[in-house]
């Protein structure tokens, strides 16, 4: 209710009228009560503020070990601290104030900076939000950094004696409660030396706070050291399962405050880790932003000047991972963190969430040995082509010529290449793209023998699977980052990843000596075979090469209707216009009784009507004698003629034709296709990888056999039908009745033949073996 007060003046007493909701309140009191309430309201609003100024200074002079007196506490510029706290060059200052006229002692740089940084946390009632609260938390971290560095380093491999040039001076004593792996002491003495921040003599000491300024609960170095082991070989072991173990040593309740003291003192020590690290790496040479994909694999990356030439010269798998993936919107922070393994590229950065992750790396066979080059953040966004374009880019602008990829989608994936504007740039530097050897037998056949690696030379043994392997033991990590925010995700994401990288260094030589046994082994069974092989087929010409080739160019030619086919029918259709034309132009100048009268000129008259029959006999003849040119016909068909009777039965039974065939060249691919599934070798997982794709190809072969099965009854003499589930029973194809008459005549082709296809299969590996045996000297 607004309030609408009645004045009344006299010389002793005021009174007042206000409106409430229960009807108007009148009171009246004497002016010396009124002043004297008033006095008593200013005096309590003061002191509420000279306690809060009181407290404020207490806890920052604790922070710097200073010996402070309440009573003779008076700094008047603290009376503005609310309106010159939030400036930055208050903040950032490091020049020291002046010496109040008391006699007080000066304020040091570092106890302004860190009661500034507090004042703020403290005193600023507008910045109330999470984000804003951790973003002050962060920055007084931040401020501090470089020293907990140094402090911890001397604390790790420093002199343990606290006997030196300062211990002349006065030292500030403060407590806190010490928690360590399994001891837990309430009350701890920590001493601290003037103008030192808290967390310096704590890490003096092997403990580390958890706020940056007034901690009173401190964590032990070797507590927070075996978490961060634990996580880097566990990615699921989450930091509340920590918190919840120490409460069970310290038999102690769990409540939900411990988890974020760790949490908070876990991530400044990983931070203290990074700095040290980023300092070696500046020592080392090693602080290029691509200095990880330069040094990825010292097997594969590290060059001598006289190396036999690889082709392709590196080889490389990508993929995308959802599991990885961060929710919108989950725990947003302005804090950053810069991840060695996280390609950045400002094309990418757009839209809002991470959907998964795409990576790239290294591997040199079948053993899941392998090193990690880098992964990419894909983002929310409807072209995800763009992000397996610039990783593409930015491989061949670090690796340069004949770099061979792995994707799951190679073949689409070229496609995409060859269109986008990185074209030109693939062309020069002789990219490779190929399909990863697992799912590339989930592909059809046709796109097998164009870019599985079986088929393609100097990949080896390569498989290209490296993405998924990887993903299985980063999946862990999973369910952690899905809910956190963007610095931690990529913090986790990283600690897996590094642990990962020095646990497959250590085993390369040990992987090197496996890929050695694998291939001798490989090369020693399947030569014998082959021997026994062609002992067994004297007289046969086992030429593998050519049969893949003769394989490609036949599921080519069933796929679209041959071109000599289409243009025999084209000829025939165009030598029946013409004689029709021919025909018409000859009635009209044979009738020898023409009377011409002026109606004889309109456009619908004979008069007319000769002159367009001449003009489409003139333009007929000159579409037959094109098509004679293109099909280098020197006499032209007549209808008694071969060819013509042939083109013409063709061109009546032309859509039966085709039908046919792409029902043959389906069924064709999937018996192929089958055939790696039945064999002995294959394992289970790929077995049901094969059998999952074939079933989804099985609808193509439906409506072909429909469109089979409809005009097959139309024909004359009448083609027997097909049922589905007698086509997808066959095994063989001497089952197939239609191959039989087949134009290709595939049933006498000797790669139709299932024992030769394994055995050709066998041809490649052992040529791939050769070929691994090539790269793995290089690399040794």
């Amino acid at each position: 209710m607004g309030k609408q007060p009645t004045l009344c003046s006299t010389s002793r007493r005021v009174t007042m009228t206000v409106l409430r909701s229960s009807g108007p309140h009148t009171s009246s009191a004497g002016v010396s009560r009124i002043c004297r309430d008033h006095l008593e309201a200013e005096h309590l609003r003061e002191q509420q503020a000279r306690d809060q100024r009181i407290l404020l200074a207490t806890e920052a002079t604790i922070e710097t070990g200073t010996i402070f007196d309440a009573d003779d506490f008076h700094n008047p510029s603290l009376d503005n601290f609310n309106s010159t706290v939030h400036h930055s060059e208050d903040y950032d200052s490091d020049v020291s104030t002046e010496s109040n006229s008391s006699g007080g002692r000066p304020l040091h740089s570092a106890e302004e900076k860190l009661f500034s940084s507090y004042g703020l946390l403290r005193l600023n009632t507008r910045q109330h939000t999470r984000e804003e609260r951790n973003s002050n938390m962060h920055a007084a971290w931040s401020a501090q950094m470089r020293a907990l560095a140094d402090a911890y380093l001397h604390w790790k491999h420093g002199p343990r004696d606290d006997t030196g040039a300062e211990s002349h001076q006065p030292v500030h004593y403060f407590h806190i409660s010490k928690v360590d792996v399994f001891d837990y002491h309430p009350v701890c003495e920590i001493a601290q030396n003037h103008d030192e921040a808290a967390n310096i003599a704590l890490l003096q000491v092997g403990l580390l706070g958890c706020s940056p300024t007034t901690p009173t609960v401190a964590i032990t170095l070797p507590c927070l050291e075996l978490y961060h082991q634990l996580r880097r070989r566990q990615s699921s072991f989450s930091v509340q399962a920590f918190t919840k173990v120490l409460c069970a040593l310290h038999n102690v309740t769990y409540i939900k405050i411990f988890r974020e003291q760790f949490a908070i003192a876990f991530d400044v020590y990983l931070a203290i880790i990074r700095e040290i690290q980023s300092r070696i790496d500046v020592a080392l040479g090693r602080s290029h932003p691509d200095w990880r994909l330069h040094n990825s694999c010292p097997a594969c990356t590290f060059k001598q000047p006289d190396e036999v030439a690889l082709f392709p010269a590196s080889l490389r798998a990508m993929d995308g991972n959802n599991s990885a993936k961060r929710m919108e919107n989950k725990m947003s922070t302005s804090l950053k963190m810069t991840c060695a393994y996280v390609l950045v590229n400002e094309a990418l950065a757009m839209s809002l969430f991470n959907r998964t992750n795409l990576l790239h790396a290294r591997t040199t066979g079948k053993q899941p040995i392998l090193r990690l080059g880098t992964l990419t953040e894909m983002r929310r966004s409807g072209e995800l082509a763009k992000y397996p374009l610039a990783t593409i880019n930015k491989l061949i602008d670090v690796f340069g010529d004949h770099l061979g990829i792995g994707s799951d989608i190679g073949c689409s994936l070229r496609k995409t290449v060859a269109a986008s504007s990185i074209r030109q740039k693939t062309d020069d530097h002789h990219l490779i793209l190929a399909v990863n050897a697992f799912h590339g037998h989930a592909h059809n056949r046709k796109c097998q023998l164009q870019h599985h690696p079986l088929y393609l030379r100097g990949f080896g043994l390569e498989d290209l699977e490296t993405c998924k392997r990887v993903f299985a033991a980063s999946n862990a990590a999973a369910p952690l980052i899905r809910h956190a925010s963007h610095f931690h995700y990529v913090q986790f994401l990283e600690l897996h990843f590094d642990q990962w990288d020095i646990d497959k260094y250590l085993e390369l030589s040990r992987f090197i000596l496996n890929n050695y046994k694998q291939v001798l082994t490989v090369i020693s069974d399947y030569t014998k075979e082959l021997e026994v092989y062609r002992t067994t087929f004297p007289g046969q010409g086992l030429d593998f090469e050519s049969w893949i080739a003769e394989e490609l160019a036949y599921l080519e030619a069933v796929a679209v209707e041959p071109v000599q086919d289409a243009t025999a029918v084209e000829y025939v259709e165009a030598l029946e216009k013409l004689d029709k034309y021919q025909a018409a132009f000859e009635d009209s100048r044979n009738n020898q009784f023409v009377s011409y009268t002026p109606s004889s000129f309109r456009p619908d008259s004979g008069l007319s009507q000769d002159a367009l029959h001449a003009t489409k006999q003139g333009h007929a003849i000159s579409v037959v004698e094109d098509i004679e040119d293109r099909m280098g016909v020197v006499t032209r068909w007549s209808p008694q003629s071969r060819e013509y009777i042939e083109s013409l039965e063709y061109s009546q039974k032309r859509q039966f034709i085709r039908a046919v065939e792409d029902l043959e060249g389906l069924v064709v691919q999937r018996m192929f296709e089958l055939s790696k599934a039945n064999l002995a070798s294959t394992g289970y997982k790929l077995r049901k990888q094969i059998s999952k794709a074939i079933v989804k190809r099985s609808g193509a072969i439906r409506s072909a056999l429909d469109k089979y099965n409809k005009l097959a009854v139309s024909q004359n003499p009448q083609r027997p039908t097909l049922q589905y589930s007698e086509v997808m029973s066959y095994a063989a194809l001497g089952e197939f009745e239609i191959l039989k008459c087949s134009r290709y005549d595939i049933l006498a082709k000797p790669w139709s033949n299932g024992t030769h296809r394994e055995m050709a299969n066998k041809y490649f590996k052992i040529i791939c073996a050769q070929e691994e045996i090539t790269r793995l000297n290089v690399e040794t």
